[in-house]
C-alpha cells in the first residue's frame, strides 16, 4: 500500500480523469454512507484493481461538519471539469477551505464557481453547500438525486494490481492463485471457488494427473495459466460465462463445458489441502520440464475460418508447424503458419509482433518503416539486455542496440516503453537510422515467402503490389499495407497469435540458452503488447 497525502495525489493525477473521477466518486459513496457528512475520517483508500497500486490518501485538513466534506467534493468536482485549478491548491483543502471563518468565506470563489455553472455537479454541490452553511438539513428528494449521481468507474487495472499479488503468493491465498501454484501437482480435479479473482502465470502447469478444472466464477488470467496438462479433458464453467472463459482461454475453448462429465470427484478448493511440492522444487521441476517440449504435442485451437478445425503443434528444435485440415478459405491459414518455418535470426518474430501492434495502436493498416523498426528494437531491448536471451551467432540485434546504447543517453536497464519513446524523437540523430536499418534489409521481403518465392527484393515488391496478391501485406517505398482481410483474421484472433509467436520465438532460442531464461520469458511475453478486450 501506498501512502499519499491528498494534495500530493491532486497534483499527481490532476490531468488523469479516470483516476480523479474513481477518488471523487469513492469519496461521495462515503459522504452518503456517512449519512452525507466525512466526520472524523483522515483517510481515504482507493483499491489497486483501480490504478494499479493500492493508495491510502492522507489529509492533515478535518472534514468534522458537512459543510467541509462537501467544501472538499466541490473543489475535487472543480478539478475535474478544469485542471487549471490546480494552481490555486496549497493544502489539503485544495480549492475551497474546509475550516470557513464565521462569514461565508466560500463567496470569493463564486467566479470559480460560475464560470464553472454549466456542470450539474458542480450545481448539485453548490446547493447542497450553501444549505449546510446555514444549517438546513439536505431534503430526501436532493438525497435522492445525490445518490443517483454517484457512479463508480469501472476496475481499470485490475489485472495489473493482481499480477503484482501473483508474484508475491506461494500457492493461493488472498483471492488469488500464485505463479506456478501448481507445477507438477499431484490432483485430479481442482474447484476453483467464488473467492478466485485471478490465476497467475503456469499456475497450473505439468499436471499430469489433473482431468478436470472447474471455475464457480470470473476470474482473470496471467500468462499461459494452463500450460502441459496432458489429461485435462474438461475445464468447467457456470452456463452464463461460457463465453467469456472460450474467450480467456483460446487453447482450451473445445473442452470448456457448462456441465461436468462422469470423472472421479476429487474437490480441491483454496480452504482444503492440497498436495503441492515447496516452491523450489516447484521452480526446479518446471525447468526440467522445458526438455519435454522437444518431443511432446499439445493439442491447441487456433483460430480460423473453420471453428471446428483442429491443429497440432510440435515442439520439437525444428520450427512449430501447424497443420490445418478442412478445405482452403478466403485467406491461406497454412501459409501464414509456415512463416517461421526457415529462420536464422530473431527478426522475423520482432517484424511480426512490431507490425501486428502497431497496426492495433495506430487502427491504421499503413505502417511506416521507422516505425516498424522502431517497434522491434524497442521490443527486443528488455530480451537482449535484461533478461539476456542469446539470439545466436549470426543474429546481430544484440549488436545493432548496444550500438545505440554507445551513440544514445539510452542506459540497458531502460523500459520498451521509454526506449521507444526516445528513439521516436531521436531516430535521425545521433545515426540510430542507420544503426538500426539493416533489421529492414531482408525480413520485409522474406517474410512473405510463403506467398512469394523469394528471387529479388524487386521482385517481391512488383507482386506484393498486385490487387490479386493475398499475403499478408503490400510492401511500399516507406511502409507496408496490411491486407484487410488479414488484419481482421489477427485482430479477432490478436492474443492467440501473440501467444503462438512467442512459443515459436522460445523454440527458436531455445537452441542458444538455457531454461531458465526461457521459463521466465514465456511467462512476461512480449512487450508492448496490449489487451484485445
Amino acid at each position: 500500500m501506498k501512502n499519499i497525502s491528498l494534495l500530493r495525489f491532486a497534483k499527481d493525477y490532476v490531468e488523469d480523469e479516470y483516476a480523479m473521477n474513481v477518488f471523487y466518486q469513492s469519496i461521495k459513496k462515503q459522504f452518503a454512507e456517512n449519512d452525507f457528512s466525512l466526520a472524523e475520517l483522515s483517510s481515504f483508500f482507493i483499491d489497486g484493481r483501480f490504478l494499479g497500486d493500492t493508495l491510502n490518501i492522507t489529509f492533515k485538513a478535518k472534514y468534522k461538519t458537512r459543510k467541509h466534506s462537501l467544501a472538499l467534493l466541490l473543489s475535487l468536482r472543480l478539478l475535474i471539469h478544469n485542471h487549471k485549478y490546480i494552481q490555486l491548491c496549497e493544502d489539503d483543502s485544495l480549492i475551497l477551505p474546509s475550516r470557513p471563518r464565521e462569514s461565508f468565506q466560500w463567496i470569493e470563489f463564486m467566479s470559480i464557481i460560475m464560470d464553472n455553472w454549466d456542470d450539474d455537479e458542480v450545481k448539485m454541490l453548490y446547493n447542497l453547500l450553501e444549505e449546510a452553511y446555514y444549517d438546513e438539513e439536505p431534503t430526501n428528494e436532493e438525497k435522492e438525486v445525490f445518490l443517483q449521481s454517484i457512479v463508480i468507474p469501472e476496475y481499470k487495472n485490475e489485472k495489473t494490481y493482481y499480477q503484482v499479488i501473483a508474484d508475491k503468493t506461494n500457492g493461493v491465498a488472498n483471492g488469488v492463485i500464485g505463479n506456478n501454484a501448481f507445477v507438477d501437482a499431484d490432483i485430479k480435479r481442482y474447484v476453483v471457488g467464488k473467492d478466485i479473482n485471478y490465476v497467475g502465470n503456469t499456475a497450473f502447469s505439468y499436471c499430469n494427473k489433473l482431468e478436470t478444472l472447474v471455475f464457480e466464477g470470473k476470474v482473470l488470467f496471467g500468462v499461459f495459466p494452463i500450460i502441459e496438462c496432458t489429461q485435462l479433458k474438461q475445464i468447467v464453467v457456470p452456463k452464463e460465462l461460457l463465453a467469456f472463459y472460450q474467450d480467456s482461454l483460446p487453447f482450451y475453448k473445445d473442452i470448456i463445458t457448462e456441465k461436468e462429465g462422469n470423472i472421479e470427484d476429487v474437490v480441491v478448493s483454496e480452504h482444503n489441502e492440497v498436495p503441492r511440492i515447496d516452491s523450489k522444487k516447484r521452480t526446479q521441476r518446471a525447468l526440467d520440464k522445458v526438455d519435454d517440449l522437444d518431443i511432446e504435442h499439445v493439442y491447441v485451437d487456433l483460430p480460423s475460418a473453420d471453428p471446428y478445425t483442429e491443429y497440432e503443434v510440435e515442439h520439437e528444435a525444428k520450427p512449430i508447424v501447424l497443420v490445418q485440415e478442412g478445405e482452403k478459405k478466403p485467406i491461406d491459414i497454412n501459409k501464414f503458419q509456415t512463416v517461421f518455418d526457415k529462420k536464422a535470426t530473431s527478426y522475423k518474430y520482432f517484424w511480426l509482433m512490431a507490425i501486428i501492434s502497431l497496426a492495433k495502436e495506430k487502427k491504421s493498416l499503413t505502417i511506416s518503416y521507422k516505425d516498424i523498426v522502431i517497434r522491434m528494437a524497442a521490443m527486443a531491448w528488455p530480451i537482449v539486455f535484461d533478461d539476456e536471451i542469446d539470439l545466436g551467432s549470426r543474429d546481430m540485434m544484440y549488436k545493432y542496440l548496444d550500438e545505440v546504447v554507445k551513440k544514445t543517453t539510452l542506459i540497458r536497464t531502460a523500459s520498451s516503453n521509454v526506449v521507444e519513446n526516445y528513439l521516436l524523437q531521436h531516430y535521425s540523430s545521433h545515426g540510430i537510422d542507420k544503426i538500426l536499418s539493416p533489421l529492414l534489409k531482408n525480413v520485409p521481403y522474406r517474410f512473405l515467402s510463403p506467398w512469394i518465392k523469394f528471387t529479388t527484393t524487386e521482385d517481391v515488391i512488383e507482386k506484393s503490389l498486385k490487387t490479386n496478391f493475398d499475403g499478408l501485406y503490400a510492401i511500399h517505398t516507406n511502409g507496408i499495407t496490411l491486407s484487410e482481410e488479414w488484419w481482421e483474421y489477427i485482430r479477432d484472433n490478436y492474443l492467440e497469435i501473440c501467444d503462438l509467436t512467442m512459443r515459436s520465438f522460445i523454440s527458436y532460442a531455445k537452441q542458444y540458452n538455457n531454461d531458465m531464461k526461457l521459463l521466465k520469458l514465456m511467462t512476461t511475453g512480449w512487450s508492448l503488447v496490449k489487451s484485445n478486450k
